[in-house]
Formats: structure tokens, sequence, C-alpha cells
């Protein structure tokens, strides 16, 4: 299934990660090495300013981060680099340190995997790409934004205060 790079990235970048769900590393260890699930990888793209975050219109889970399914071949980085590009149309550079490593299921009938949270920062005036019926959007980081895994939003306005005061 996987390369052994991708694991090893996906290890690397559970580690180096802001904030990991407590026990994902460990999980990731065995569970998940025991039995394989596709990873998946999103992007937290905010304003240089850390008040506004960029959301697709997922069909069914609602407002989310540009991300999705990594291909076999592909790191979890590289995955959530190209899920950007061609849910939003966007480009940037990932920051070096993920934002957050959890474990996760899309729908409520697939078995949980791994997802790790790139982020970056991108210009609000950048012309925004979308695919067919997903269009992206800027939302307010504390506005409440509804998504699937409801959490994931105050964890998102939690990262986003981190920025903008590491004090």
């Amino acid at each position: 299934m996987y390369q052994k790079r991708v694991i090893e990235a996906a290890t690397a970048d559970i580690d180096r990660a802001h904030t990991a769900e407590h026990g994902v590393h460990s999980w990731f260890q065995t569970e998940w090495a025991a039995e394989p699930q596709p990873l998946a990888s999103d992007v937290w793209v905010f304003t240089p300013d850390f008040q506004r975050l960029l959301v697709v219109e997922h069909r069914w889970r609602g407002l989310v981060p540009p991300g999705g399914k990594v291909e076999v071949e592909e790191t979890p980085r590289e995955g959530a680099v190209r899920e950007l590009a061609e849910e939003a149309g966007v480009h940037a550079d990932l920051a070096v340190r993920p934002a957050f490593a959890a474990v996760r299921a899309y729908r409520r009938d697939w078995p949980p995997t791994l997802n790790l949270s790139y982020w970056a920062i991108a210009d609000p005036a950048v012309e925004l790409g979308s695919e067919p019926g997903q269009p992206a959007c800027w939302v307010d980081v504390n506005s409440g934004w509804r998504t699937f895994h409801e959490g994931d939003a105050l964890v998102i306005a939690e990262f986003a205060q981190q920025q903008r005061d590491p004090s």
C-alpha cells in the first residue's frame, strides 16, 4: 500500500505537529499499521492576520479546509499541497510544522484513519478556484462555521489565536 517513505513522513509529521490528539502516535504505529487505511491531509490557509480561514463547501461535510485522500505515492504534505491546488486553486508554501494530527473517520461507515493538518498563509485577494459543486471561500476563524468534525473549528480558532499571540 503506502511506501516506507510515506509512512516515515507521516510519523515524523505527527511528532512535529503543534498539537496532536491524545494517543494518535501510538494508534498510528499499532492499529493503523496493522490495518492501513487511506491517509488524509488538509491545509488550514489563513489570512496574514489569522482572522480568516479558507474553506471549501463539501457536499455533505459542510465547510472544511481544502484536503482529502493522500495518494499512495505521495506524503501527507505532498497530498495537502495537491489538494489545496485542486480544491481552491491556491499555491502556498506550507509551514514546516504541521498544525494538527488527528484520527478521523470521514463517514460514519468508514474506518478511522490519520489526518494531518498543515497550515499556510495566503493573501485573501488571491483568486480562488474550486472544483465543480465545491466552492471555496473565506470564513471568519471565530465565527463558529459549521463543519463535519464539530471540534475542529475550535481547534483551528485556538491555533490561529496562538499564531496571533505566540507568547
